[in-house]
């Protein structure tokens, strides 16, 4: 019997773990896809564009975000001059498999409930290549009953970031990189 209560014991602060774990996986909201981002590597006299369908939002109630994650390996050139690895090439896909967007959510509007259908500067935080860079950036905000679409366009500094470029790129690329996100959505599956 004592060694029953012992044993007890010694494992209920693992299981308490294990359940605390549990429930911060279930208060986490799912991530809404196809949702579409455009990046463009500013080059000397032309853009090189690059489109991904496949950027994922989640709403991070715990953070107050909007995480927007983009698979680098997805972003595919928009026409048949750009060397189709550049994004992956320059991003460091290997080594940097996803682009992390993190926005701050916008404040509700105490009487309706509602956020404001306007762009609003919303402190933001970009991982490239494993740096975090926090900046603030436009972005327009309008929810519909359990659903939030925003869009964005803001550029960055690859040097910001104290980001490489390969040398293949170096002549061709000034380090200028803009993003452009066009009515892009999280849709909440756990409201009622």
């Amino acid at each position: 019997m004592k060694k029953n209560i012992l044993l007890f014991l010694a494992l209920l602060p693992l299981c308490l773990l294990f359940q605390k774990e549990a429930l911060a996986q279930n208060d986490r909201s799912a991530y809404t896809g196809n949702n579409t981002i455009r990046i463009d590597l500013e080059g000397i006299g032309q853009r090189y564009q690059f489109v991904s369908n496949q950027m994922l939002v989640r709403h991070n109630k715990e953070t107050h975000r909007l995480e927007c994650v983009v698979p680098v390996a997805s972003l595919i050139p928009t026409n048949d001059s750009i060397p189709p690895d550049m994004a992956y090439e320059v991003l460091y896909g290997a080594k940097y498999p996803e682009l992390l967007i993190l926005i701050a959510e916008p404040e509700q509007q105490s009487s309706q409930g509602r956020f404001n259908p306007s762009t609003i500067n919303r402190k933001t935080s970009i991982n490239l290549q494993g740096v975090n860079n926090d900046t603030r950036i436009p972005v327009a905000y309008l929810k519909e009953n359990t659903t939030i679409y925003f869009s964005t366009n803001f550029d960055l500094m690859l040097g910001n970031f104290q980001a490489s470029m390969p040398v293949k790129y170096l002549p061709i690329l000034t380090g200028r990189v803009l993003f452009s996100i066009e009515k892009a959505y999280w849709y909440n599956m756990t409201s009622n």
